[in-house]
């Protein structure tokens, strides 16, 4: 995380340990802070391409760090102990200085999801550890990898395929495409080798179905064009159809 742009100054260290916000920032919650409002929105976030969240109103401004930051809870199921995040997104300044900086992407990130969802608790942090609440939140990284799980424990292959598709269908490219976040490599990887993998599990799936099992090959290969299961597998595909 780069954290030497212009604008980007620390915020002041709250005096409660644990809190993120200033007081009076914090919007009405229930006593543990973990149940989202039901009449809120649930807010929209995509990270499988440049990551974004949908919908923040003109004027609202995402700190980049901010976003980084969000992607990475994301990344580890949405949520991450303060020193884990300090080690990878934050290694270089000292402890305090990077402890007010992560206090401040945390109020940025608050503010965004109230204005864009509703008044809720999205992002808590309790104990030096950052959590996401997940019902609050529509990720297509969660997607994909609950319709990995579904497909992995379903009993019918038609429900296994179902779920294989919805998996295959969330992905618009590269976990945080174009963003080169130092962090980012090793789970970018393995998001892609998740895709991958769901991709050529659905072929095999349509092997009654060649052409539909091409068009899944095709699609998986425009994001990722040399990944070796990619290419034996719409070998075998080109096989059935000659």
């Amino acid at each position: 995380m780069n954290d030497s742009r212009a604008g980007d100054s620390p915020a002041i260290t709250p005096a409660v340990g644990d809190s993120a916000d200033p007081p009076g920032a914090r919007a009405p919650s229930d006593p543990l802070g973990q149940q989202a409002d039901v009449e809120a929105n649930r807010v929209q976030v995509r990270v499988l391409g440049p990551p974004t969240i949908l919908g923040v109103p003109d004027g609202q401004h995402v700190r980049p760090q901010a976003m980084e930051f969000l992607v990475y809870l994301i990344v580890r199921g949405g949520s991450a102990y303060q020193h884990e995040i300090l080690g990878d997104l934050l290694p270089e300044p000292p402890h305090r200085l990077a402890t007010q900086r992560l206090h401040t992407y945390t109020y940025n990130l608050r503010q965004v999801f109230r204005s864009t969802g509703g008044q809720s608790t999205y992002l808590h942090l309790r104990r030096h550890r950052y959590t996401l609440i997940r019902d609050a939140f529509d990720v297509d990284l969660w997607t994909m990898r609950d319709a990995l799980t579904a497909a992995h424990r379903a009993t019918a292959p038609t429900t296994s395929a179902a779920a294989l598709r919805r998996a295959v269908t969330v992905y618009r490219g590269p976990l945080a495409a174009g963003t080169g976040y130092l962090w980012l490599a090793r789970h970018q990887q393995a998001v892609a080798n998740e895709y991958v993998t769901a991709a050529a599990a659905l072929a095999e799936a349509l092997a009654d179905r060649p052409a539909e099992a091409k068009a899944v090959l095709d699609l998986a290969a425009r994001h990722h064009p040399d990944h070796e299961l990619l290419v034996a597998t719409a070998a075998t595909i080109r096989d059935r159809l000659t």
